[in-house]
């Protein structure tokens, strides 16, 4: 994985957006490229796990730049017993050895064999292009999704041996069709190329992201890195069949599920959301289980439900909107109550079924 990582551009998107491995071989291979990745060794310094921060103080100090102690000072006195630890050896470390900005300096002696963990930096590209614009994007099918990227070479000089490589992406919830590996001989000035990634999906909910990298070979023979950044993917309604149920069926099945609830208000009327959430079931493959509406004293309320079957782990979801607004108020509240027996997958649908609602009718949360 470590081999993987071979442009600072592709170091910053996975220490910022990979799982806990892939963060920490991130934050490992920042630390050769000096000042120029002090940015995201700074932001490491705050990650969720402990390990993490530590080694990015670590590699702060393994830069030997003087610039490195401002990063590392505000967190001398941390909560963290490890990281003030290893924040006072840096310091210490740089006070005495940081003079100016020379990197790959001398490492202290019980720093055990450090580049068996490190790559050779004559194979990566320290120089990154503007000019060579990518462009991700995905399609979801029943049970697979295509990752694509698009390069346009917006350079006066054609770009050669386009090295494209997926670094990360949702491991739980997909399996590689293709290799993680592509390469594009040529790209003409103004010329364009687009590779599709295939994968396969072994569970209903599909959420992460997708961490990339593109390098090539300019006219004078040097290899540049292009500014490829990453994508978040989701893909659930893709992986449901409608499940036929009864009104009856459905109260019996909520004693046996776990459940997860939400609520939202949202600047519509409610009685346009509620026709709208009717509509959506079909799209979302849920099987209508009931349609319900009420008018009383100058309120609507609104409630719909439908359940669905997974198609790869035979998950059971159902799902309970409701809907609560004034009438001719352009305020509503929405209710989403889920109920699965994978309970994983309960903030997913949740998720996805919002940000479905909130795409079809254009409308924005309320504060």
């Amino acid at each position: 994985m470590l081999s993987n990582l071979e442009s600072i551009q592709a170091c910053k998107d996975a220490a910022l957006t990979g799982d806990d491995e892939i963060r920490l071989l991130a934050v490992c291979r920042l630390g050769e490229f000096g000042a120029a990745a002090f940015d995201a060794l700074d932001i490491s310094l705050l990650d969720d796990n402990p390990m993490v921060r530590v080694i990015a103080a670590g590699m702060l100090a393994y830069s030997e730049d003087v610039e490195a102690i401002g990063f590392l000072k505000p967190y001398a006195d941390d909560e963290d017993e490890n990281l003030r630890e290893v924040i006072g050896f840096s310091l210490n470390w740089l006070e005495k050895h940081a003079k100016k900005n020379e990197h790959g300096t001398k490492i202290p002696e019980n720093w055990q064999a450090p580049t068996e963990f490190l790559l050779d930096t004559d194979a990566t590209p320290l120089k990154t292009s503007d000019v060579v614009a990518v462009v991700s994007s995905y399609t979801a099918a029943p049970e697979s999704l295509e990752f694509g990227i698009a390069i346009g070479n917006n350079s006066l000089e054609p770009i050669s041996d386009v090295a494209v490589k997926v670094l990360n992406y949702p491991k739980e919830s997909l399996e590689p069709l293709d290799t993680l590996s592509q390469i594009i001989g040529k790209i003409e000035p103004d010329g364009f190329e687009a590779l599709i990634f295939g994968f396969k999906a072994v569970k209903e909910a599909v959420e992460g992201e997708f961490v990339t990298s593109v390098h090539f070979v300019d006219t004078n023979g040097e290899k540049i890195a292009a500014i490829s950044g990453n994508i978040f993917v989701r893909s659930l309604f893709e992986q449901l069949d409608p499940l036929e149920t009864t009104p009856e069926e459905f109260l019996s099945l909520k004693s046996e599920m776990k459940e997860w609830n939400r609520e939202h208000s949202l600047i519509i009327e409610a009685t346009e959301l509620f026709d709208t959430l009717k509509n959506l079931f079909k799209d979302w493959n849920f099987y209508p289980v009931q349609s319900e509406d009420t008018e009383r004293e100058n309120v609507f309320m609104g409630v719909v439900s439908g359940m669905a079957q997974g198609r790869i782990n035979d998950s059971k979801i159902g799902i309970t909107l409701t809907i609560v607004g004034r009438i001719k108020d352009s305020l509503s509240k929405l209710r989403i109550d889920v109920l699965s027996d994978d309970s994983e997958i309960l903030h997913t649908v949740a998720s996805v079924l919002f940000e479905s609602v909130q795409r079809k009718l254009g409308v924005i949360e309320a504060e």
